[in-house]
């Protein structure tokens, strides 16, 4: 008797969520993030650091950010701080993706307690009247 109680209690200590993050992933909460981008066909690459504040529902996510940083090019150097709403986030296991403004981010999720996330972002951004696809990476911790 004691094997079929045995079995279903090591699943259930070590079968639910993944060593990378635990179960019950909350992503809710203030983070610090980085992150860089660049067009090469424009010789423009743009860095920024700034926190996001993330609210969880389920595996969705959204929130708001503020950021500080700048773009350089042939032409100078621009201000690149603002703030915005995060949109469309997902949870999916140790994996998230979400929106903010004109950028797409993807990453992975990692740290028991999430503490790190990390990733690729894209962004579709509109230069003198023509879009333009801005590729780089992002970091945030917590």
């Amino acid at each position: 008797m004691r094997k079929c109680v045995l079995i279903p209690l090591v699943l259930v200590l070590f079968g639910c969520g993944d060593s990378s993050t635990g179960p019950g992933t909350d992503l809710s909460g203030l983070w610090q993030f980085s992150g860089t981008f660049s067009n090469a066909s424009l010789q423009v690459s743009c860095n920024a650091t700034g926190t996001a504040n993330l609210t969880q529902s389920g595996n969705n996510l959204s929130g708001t950010a503020v950021q500080q940083g700048s773009c350089n090019g042939p032409g100078g150097t621009i201000d690149n701080s603002g703030s915005g709403n995060i949109t469309g986030g997902q949870l999916n296991g140790t994996s998230v993706s979400f929106q903010w403004d004109e950028c797409s981010y993807t990453g992975t999720v990692s740290g028991d307690p999430a503490n790190r996330m990390s990733g690729n972002t894209t962004c579709t951004i509109a230069v003198l009247g023509q879009d333009y696809t801005f590729t780089g990476q992002w970091q945030a911790s917590r």
